[in-house]
């Protein structure tokens, strides 16, 4: 660890603004060799503890996206909540978005069945055993499972198939140029029946679904009008769809902890606006 370094101000693409290089030297200076060792001695006691922990965190993680609950509200609480506490309690915010996507991952793969008119093994047991071999294998990488997690449905069924029938078990630099190759989509489906957990999802109960099943300007007459406010229904969803999902924290990780927080005060400039909005907007 290089204390000036680590002092310093960064730019937007995480390189240090060379402005401020004389001052972080000067404070260093200041500050003196006992101060920079002690926490040289911090900052390895800190990274191996992280490391040490990290298999914890993500079956933390796994629990939080196993247990059936509400996603757009239960689970989305939880998400944000959980988040907090592992930053809090010590790891670094670009570990935390990999866990959470790496976790959220492993979770969903690990609840997937065998269908018969869709898989090409021809028992269960045989789909069981491939499945479980898959996420043995890359259990202890949460690097490597967080990869996955940025992948489609055919990036991660070649990984699958790959260590099926050849045995092979991909380097972390293959998975982020086959994840170049198969990048996730927001909206995808990647095609199996949801699990129990899922189902969750569309409750009755729940104030949005219940929100989006009423019958919105029953005395309208004109089509544009009822296609317009589905259309806004549409809009509305697929935003709370998009914050729920997690594809947000997984965007941020891709960036440096300085842009992540530049990114992260243009969120709440957006969130400040909606108020205003949600305010001006408010029916009687």
């Amino acid at each position: 660890m290089n204390l000036k370094q680590l002092i310093t101000p960064k730019n937007e693409d995480g390189s240090s603004d060379h402005r401020y290089i004389p001052i972080a030297q000067s404070i260093v200076d200041l500050a003196g060799e006992r101060v920079e060792a002690q926490l040289r001695r911090l900052y390895a006691a800190t990274t191996n503890l992280e490391k040490e922990s990290a298999s914890a965190g993500l079956q933390l993680v796994i629990a939080l996206f196993s247990i059936p609950m509400d996603e757009r509200f239960q689970r989305s609480k939880f998400k944000k909540h959980i988040r907090d506490q592992l930053q809090e309690i010590g790891f670094k915010p670009s570990k935390v978005s990999k866990l959470m996507g790496a976790g959220e991952f492993y979770a969903e793969y690990s609840s997937y069945t065998f269908n018969s008119d869709f898989d090409l093994e021809s028992t269960e047991d045989e789909y069981n055993k491939k499945r479980d071999r898959f996420l043995g294998e890359y259990f202890n990488h949460i690097s490597k499972l967080y990869e996955l997690s940025r992948m489609s449905g055919a990036g991660v069924h070649q990984v699958s198939t790959d260590l099926a029938r050849d045995n092979k078990v991909y380097s972390q630099d293959e998975l982020e140029k086959l994840r170049q190759l198969y990048p996730k989509d927001v909206y995808e489906r990647r095609g199996r029946k949801p699990s129990g957990r899922r189902t969750q999802e569309t409750n009755s109960t729940s104030p949005v679904v219940t929100h989006e099943s009423l019958k919105v300007m029953e005395d309208a007459v004109e089509d544009t009008v009822i296609r317009q406010t589905e259309t806004s229904h549409s809009l509305i969803s697929r935003f709370f769809t998009l914050v729920a999902s997690g594809v947000i924290e997984q965007r941020l990780a891709e960036y440096t902890p300085s842009a992540q927080a530049h990114l992260i005060d243009e969120i709440k400039t957006g969130i400040t606006l909606l108020e205003e909005f949600v305010s001006k907007n408010k029916t009687p």
